[in-house]
């Protein structure tokens, strides 16, 4: 697991107040206090930002990486932090701010809707079915 880092969750900051007055413009059912906080909890864990990576550019394969690392308990919880992360990757896209490539944005995309699709479905016995959704890096 990455150190948690502190300069993400700065980086973050900075695009909080135009995150909640999207957010607000929107039908989301999640308080945006709730999606903040989980937000900034994947971001002290995500790979340091620095001067030649964005917050704005979220690299797929260290996304989904983060994602499988990240012990969490329930398969709830677990849909509910990938579903938030959705959330926040729609702001960047609609508000002009994802500074990465279309190819990334859609692989990341396609990431987080195949972690929340495999956690809602089980075997046909009723278990539960765990699956590592990996990604080959952006180019």
């Amino acid at each position: 697991m990455a150190v948690p880092s502190s300069g993400n969750v700065r980086s973050l900051e900075t695009l909080v107040p135009a995150f909640i007055c999207w957010y607000v413009q929107r039908p989301f059912s999640t308080n945006v206090e709730e999606v903040l906080a989980s937000v900034k909890l994947f971001f002290r864990f995500y790979p340091e930002i620095g001067e030649n990576r964005s917050i704005a550019a979220l690299d797929p394969a260290e996304v989904a990486a983060r994602l499988a690392s990240l012990i969490i308990h329930t398969v709830y919880e677990r849909i509910v932090a990938t579903y938030l992360l959705t959330t926040f990757l729609r702001f960047l896209h609609d508000s002009g701010r994802w500074s990465g490539n279309p190819e990334a944005y859609r692989a990341l995309n396609g990431i987080l809707t195949d972690i929340i699709c495999l956690d809602m479905r089980s075997t046909p016995g009723g278990a539960e079915t765990t699956t590592i959704v990996t990604a080959a890096p952006a180019g």
